[in-house]
């Protein structure tokens, strides 16, 4: 008789666990109608960025004992400001453009022979960019969702516009404008009053952005490269 009541208690137990395991508490949605609610919305953006390129070097021409190579050695972080149009086309599409300003800078160090860097330059940009942009989201489940990005953004360097001068080492000219293909992810946050999101992107320009102007005296180290392609890659906080 002593072993009957636990053995009972304890069978009912086990037939009782399933029960307990199927109540969930509900999910609080913040925001609830935030994705059937108004087409257009508006918000601003914060960012840090690495500014990179991608070179090809010269050959030496033939019987020259000198050859100078190039190579982006070091990455210097910047930062974006952004704003921000979102249109939603439907529930997990939306078409984005973020019109702002990116700021940074890339030192490009050069070599002789396979030696030791003998000289370094440092390239300035500060972009006006105006991306355009899809965004694919998953179903929202919750408060927060992940997303895809892709698309397009044209990209205006007002630091080209600085003239050479060679004791302050502007000794290459980038041509003014690019356009870049860009992909990436990120993860929205739902929060009570506002929409929050965390979003890296590759960036790449199509274009060649060495120009053929140079100074006499660097002519030697802008012959060295024979190609130059802008490359980013950037971090952004999204406030919507």
């Amino acid at each position: 008789m002593s072993l009957r009541k636990p053995l009972f208690f304890f069978i009912a137990l086990l037939q009782a666990l399933p029960c307990v395991a199927q109540i969930k508490a509900p999910i609080q949605f913040n925001d609830p109608g935030y994705d059937t609610g108004r087409r257009l919305r508006f918000g601003f953006s914060l960012g840090i960025n690495v500014m990179d390129f991608s070179m090809r070097n010269s050959v030496a021409p033939e019987g020259e004992d000198v050859n100078y190579f190039a190579d982006v050695s070091s990455l210097i972080p910047g930062f974006n400001v952004n704003g921000i149009a979102d249109f939603r086309l439907s529930e997990n599409f939306h078409l984005r453009t973020l019109p702002g300003l990116a700021f940074g800078q890339r030192n490009i160090d050069f070599y002789v022979n396979g030696t030791e860097s003998i000289e370094q330059l440092k390239v300035e940009s500060s972009f006006i960019e105006v991306p355009l942009m899809i965004k694919y989201s998953a179903v929202r489940t919750s408060n927060f969702r992940p997303y895809l990005i892709a698309g397009t953004n044209f990209r205006i360097d007002m630091a080209a516009y600085k003239k050479l001068n060679y004791e302050d080492k502007v000794w290459l000219k980038t041509i003014k404008g690019d356009i870049y293909y860009e992909f990436g992810f990120g993860l929205d946050f739902f929060l009570q009053y506002f929409k929050f999101s965390t979003e890296i992107k590759w960036s790449s320009g199509f274009l060649n952005v060495l120009t053929r102007d140079y100074l006499e005296e660097a002519e030697g180290y802008v012959n060295a490269i024979d190609h130059m392609q802008s490359q980013l890659l950037v971090i952004s906080f999204h406030f919507e």
